[in-house]
């Protein structure tokens, strides 16, 4: 991941948080919502505070229906029972 630890550093700065961290972007390399939340990082989201904050950050950066949100909240409720 050519280049990937400078994009970390210069993206994250001073702010806590493990890893995964994540960072959406727009177009022009603009931050639109990073993995920090209210309880603080979500890393791989799995509580339900955690998956509803990462459901949060796709709708805020992405045109996504409410379909197409709920899906990805099922998905990751699924993926903690198995």
């Amino acid at each position: 991941m050519e280049g990937g630890q400078a994009m970390f550093d210069q993206m994250k700065k001073e702010r806590s948080g493990g890893m995964p961290w994540i960072v959406i972007l727009d177009g022009d390399g603009k931050e639109l919502i990073t993995s920090v939340g209210p309880e603080g990082n979500i890393g791989c989201p799995v509580q339900p505070a955690e998956i509803d904050y990462f459901v949060t950050m796709i709708k805020s950066s992405s045109s996504s229906d409410e379909q197409r949100l709920e899906e990805i909240r099922e998905a990751l409720v699924n993926r903690k029972k198995n």
